[in-house]
């Protein structure tokens, strides 16, 4: 089975999981709680740092530098 396969077997869907997180913070808690379910599942050394990769690249992406996710995060409207 290839890497990515394999990823999304016992991870399912990375990126939308990612994106209901609210911050960074929880976004890494998710990130850590992914690794250790496929740690359990899959030996592969190199399957688990394809996840990490992803993960973190993925992460990079969502969320700015004050850690809020940038598709959930309403921004500040002048009344």
């Amino acid at each position: 089975m290839h890497s990515d396969e394999s990823i999304k077997n016992y991870c399912g869907n990375i990126r939308e999981r990612l994106l209901a997180c609210r911050s960074v913070k929880i976004a890494h808690a998710l990130k850590e709680r992914l690794c250790y379910e496929l740690s359990l599942n899959c030996r592969s050394e190199m399957v688990n740092n394809v996840l990490r990769a992803n993960v973190d690249q993925m992460i990079s992406e969502i969320f700015d530098q004050d850690g809020k996710n940038r598709y959930l995060e309403v921004p500040n409207e002048k009344k």
